[in-house]
């Protein structure tokens, strides 16, 4: 069982104070600010979730130091693995709103898109929200194999609960657990990388749109 990778954040272009947004511009940056303001509870849970992971390794590494003479103790933090797996998925049902309501308050860059005038701008507009909605498929597949995982280690830890289960059957459910871990390996790297992509496209459309209106 590994450390999960970190999810990285949607991070708002701030535009120079005193300089007052209008047309394009000021409407993309209504709609970023909405979104961002959407993602509040999504970026809250990340710590939560990490502290719980390294409590669960923590424990599960102590489960597999005690003896048979032991089980009562192991049965303990057996359960205290599976009371924070579930802490877990009440987290993770957050950051699922979270980012719900974020791509709902993203759906207004259509009204941005359609009063833009120039082509171009509409060209860029159009790759931001293609991307952004990229980024909302590819947290969705994350949350999955998250959920997914999260189901396995619970059926570890039941397993190590009940000394009727030899090292074969625990090694055999490890190894379930570490193959779905590479899954939500693979989905957070997707998501920070579309995350990066982003931030990147936004920054540069709003820096194009700052340059039309100087």
């Amino acid at each position: 069982m590994r450390k999960l990778g970190v999810l990285c954040a949607f991070i708002i272009l701030l535009l120079v104070a005193g300089c007052s947004g209008s047309g394009t511009r000021e409407e993309l940056d209504q709609v970023l600010n909405d979104t961002f303001d959407a993602e509040e509870e999504y970026r809250d849970v990340q710590d939560d979730l990490e502290k719980r992971e390294k409590k669960e390794q923590q424990l599960f590494e102590e489960i597999m130091a005690l003896t048979q003479e032991q089980q009562e103790d192991v049965e303990k933090q057996a359960q205290s693995a599976i009371d924070s797996a579930d802490e877990r998925l009440d987290f993770l049902q957050t950051e699922k709103e979270s980012m719900q309501a974020a791509k709902e308050n993203f759906t207004e860059i259509d009204g941005v898109i359609e009063d833009a005038e120039e082509a171009a701008v509409k060209t860029d507009l159009e790759a931001l929200k293609a991307k952004m909605h990229e980024r909302f498929a590819a947290h969705n597949e994350f949350t999955q194999a998250y959920e997914g995982l999260i189901g396995l280690q619970k059926e570890l830890y039941e397993m190590l609960k009940d000394e009727e289960n030899n090292l074969q059957m625990l090694q055999e459910k490890a190894g379930e657990v570490n193959k779905q871990n590479e899954q939500v390996q693979n989905a957070v790297t997707a998501f920070n990388d579309l995350t990066q992509q982003v931030n990147e496209l936004k920054d540069a459309t709003m820096e194009k749109l700052n340059e039309n209106e100087e």
